[in-house]
C-alpha cells in the first residue's frame, strides 16, 4: 500500500518553517488581489500547509497547461530507461512519413535532445493560438502550424530551421507536442497509459484528464488536468530523485539531467533588452525551468507551478489565474524562502492559529459585500456606447438577495446570468457550468465574478453606477487577457 505523504500533517515549525512567513505570503496575496486557486507546501516529506480559495476545491482537477511538458519529459525518461530511445537519436527517424521543409539547415541534424531543451533551431514558436467567440463566451485553441488537414506533425516540420539545432533557445510548444507523439510511437500506447503504472499509480494520482492529439494520443505540450496535491506529489517524486516509498521508479540520472541547466534561456528582445522575468533567465533543462536560489520548476500558463527547492528539501505547488507569473515567484522568494530554517523551531501557537484562520477563509475576489444596505435596487437598463465587445445594451435586476445580468449583442441575441452574493453554480450561455458570485465592493460598484473551477479561466465585471451613467470594466482570462472599459446611458 502506498504511504500517503500528506498525512499526518505537520506544523510549519516542526519542519523548520515559521508560520508567520507563510502567513505573510498569504496576506500579500490578499492585499495585492492575486488570483491564487490552490497552494500546497511540503518540507522533509511532510505536508506543512495547504489551502484553496473559494470556489476552488482540493478534489477538483485544474488545467495545468505547459506544466504538462514536464510530465512528457518524465515519460521520455522512462522510455530512455527502458531502452526504447536515446536522446541523441535523430527525430526524423521516428517520423518517416513527413517531408521536411526546404531550408539551408538540414533537419536531419535535429535530435530528441533538441526537442527536450527547446533548441530545435526554429525562429518562432511552431504553435499557434487562435481566439474566437463573444462576450462571456470566448474560446481559444492552441495548435501546431496552420495546416487545414489537421496533420500537426507535418505542420511542425513545414516550418524551416533558422539556427543550427542546439545553438538557439526558443520556447517552442510544438517541440513538446512532437516529443509526446514520438514517445507514444515507441511505447505503443498514449502518454496517460504509459505513465499510469510507472508514475500516476505509484504516486496515488488518479488517472488524469489529458487532451488528445489528432492522432488520438495525448498532447505532450499541454492539456493535462491535475489536483494541486497531485502537482505537489510530482514535485516530491522529483525531489526524491525518482524514488518513491523506497522503490526506484526512474533513474536519478534522468531526474538530474532533466532538472539541471542544459541551455541558456536568456531572451534578448529586438531592442537589445533582456526579458524582465528574471526567473525565466536562469536556464532550461529537459522541459523544466531553472529558478533563482538553486531551485527549479515545472510551470504552466497563468501560474501553474511545481517548484522544487532541493537545498531546502521543500516543494511548493500552486494553481492560479495570473496575468503576471513573475510576481508570485518574487513573493515566494521574499516571504516563504526566508521562513525556512535549518532545524525545527519552537511552537508558535499564536502564529499557527493566525495561519489556520487565514487558510480557512481563503476566497477569490471580495469575501463579502462591504455594504450592508443595497446601494442600487430594482431593474435598470442601459444603452452602451460603441465597444469592441459589440454589446448594444444591458440590464441589471438587483435585490438584496440576488442579481440578474442581461446583455444583447449586435446579432440581436439576448443572454443572461443570475446569481447571489455568495458562491453558487450557474449555467453560462455557452452551456458550461461555472461558479458565480456578486459583491458590492464600494457604495457604487458591483463586482460579478465568474470562475471555471477546473481551469484558470474567469470573467470579472465591475459595474460602476454614476447617476444615469454606468461604467463597465470587463476582464476575461482565457489563454490571453481581454480587457475593456465600456460606458452606457440609462434608457
Amino acid at each position: 500500500m502506498k504511504r500517503n505523504t500528506f498525512y499526518p500533517p505537520s506544523t510549519p515549525e516542526e519542519q523548520g518553517i515559521t508560520s508567520a512567513g507563510i502567513n505573510d505570503f498569504l496576506a500579500w496575496v490578499e492585499a495585492e488581489s492575486i488570483e491564487l486557486h490552490g497552494f500546497v507546501l511540503k518540507r522533509h516529506d511532510h505536508l506543512v500547509t495547504e489551502g484553496w480559495w473559494k470556489p476552488y476545491r482540493p478534489e477538483m482537477p485544474h488545467a495545468v497547461y505547459s506544466l504538462t511538458k514536464s510530465f512528457t519529459s518524465i515519460a521520455t525518461g522512462f522510455a530512455v530507461q527502458e531502452g526504447l530511445l536515446s536522446v541523441e537519436d535523430p527525430v526524423l527517424n521516428y517520423f518517416p512519413e513527413v517531408k521536411p521543409a526546404q531550408s539551408s539547415i538540414d533537419m536531419g541534424k535535429l535530435r530528441i535532445r533538441h526537442l527536450l531543451t527547446m533548441t530545435t533551431g526554429h525562429d518562432t514558436d511552431t504553435a499557434r493560438l487562435g481566439t474566437t467567440g463573444r462576450f462571456m463566451d470566448y474560446r481559444a485553441e492552441l495548435r501546431i502550424g496552420d495546416r487545414t488537414d489537421g496533420d500537426e506533425i507535418q505542420a511542425f516540420f513545414d516550418q524551416p530551421l533558422v539556427h543550427e539545432p542546439g545553438t538557439h533557445f526558443l520556447y517552442n510548444t510544438g517541440a513538446s507536442y512532437v516529443l509526446g507523439v514520438l514517445v507514444e510511437r515507441v511505447a505503443g500506447v498514449c502518454l496517460a497509459d504509459y505513465l499510469q503504472s510507472r508514475l500516476f499509480q505509484p504516486l496515488g494520482i488518479p488517472r488524469p484528464m489529458w487532451e488528445q492529439t489528432s492522432e488520438g494520443g495525448n498532447i505532450g505540450g499541454w492539456g493535462l488536468s491535475l489536483r494541486t496535491r497531485d502537482v505537489a506529489e510530482f514535485g516530491q517524486f522529483l525531489l526524491n530523485q525518482g524514488q518513491w516509498n523506497g522503490k526506484s521508479l526512474l533513474l536519478p540520472s534522468w531526474i538530474q539531467q532533466a532538472t539541471s541547466c542544459q541551455v541558456n534561456s536568456v531572451n534578448i528582445s529586438s531592442s537589445g533588452e533582456e526579458d524582465a522575468n528574471i526567473d525565466w533567465q536562469q536556464g532550461y533543462g529537459y522541459q523544466f525551468w531553472q529558478c533563482r536560489h538553486q531551485a527549479y520548476r515545472a510551470d504552466g500558463a497563468f501560474g501553474q507551478y511545481c517548484i522544487v527547492l532541493p537545498e531546502r528539501n521543500a516543494v511548493i505547488a500552486i494553481q492560479a489565474g495570473l496575468s503576471d507569473m513573475q510576481r508570485v515567484l518574487d513573493a515566494i522568494w521574499t516571504h516563504v524562502l526566508p521562513a525556512m530554517q535549518d532545524a525545527a523551531l519552537a511552537p508558535n501557537l499564536s502564529s499557527q492559529q493566525q495561519l489556520s484562520e487565514r487558510l480557512a477563509n481563503l476566497e477569490v475576489g471580495h469575501k463579502t459585500s462591504i455594504h450592508e444596505s443595497m446601494p442600487v435596487t430594482g431593474t435598470r437598463r442601459y444603452k452602451l456606447e460603441p465597444n469592441k465587445q459589440n454589446l448594444k445594451c444591458i440590464a441589471l435586476s438587483l435585490t438584496d438577495q440576488s442579481w440578474y445580468f442581461e446583455w444583447k449583442d449586435d446579432g440581436g441575441g439576448t443572454q443572461g446570468l443570475s446569481g447571489r452574493y455568495e458562491w453558487g453554480e450557474a449555467r453560462l450561455p455557452s452551456g458550461r457550468l461555472a461558479s458565480v458570485k456578486g459583491a458590492w465592493i464600494h457604495s457604487s460598484t458591483l463586482e460579478i465574478c465568474i470562475c471555471m473551477p477546473d481551469s484558470p479561466h474567469y470573467d470579472r465585471i465591475h459595474f460602476v453606477f454614476e447617476g444615469q451613467i454606468i461604467h463597465l470594466h470587463y476582464v476575461h482570462l482565457n489563454f490571453e487577457c481581454i480587457e475593456e472599459r465600456l460606458k452606457g446611458h440609462a434608457t
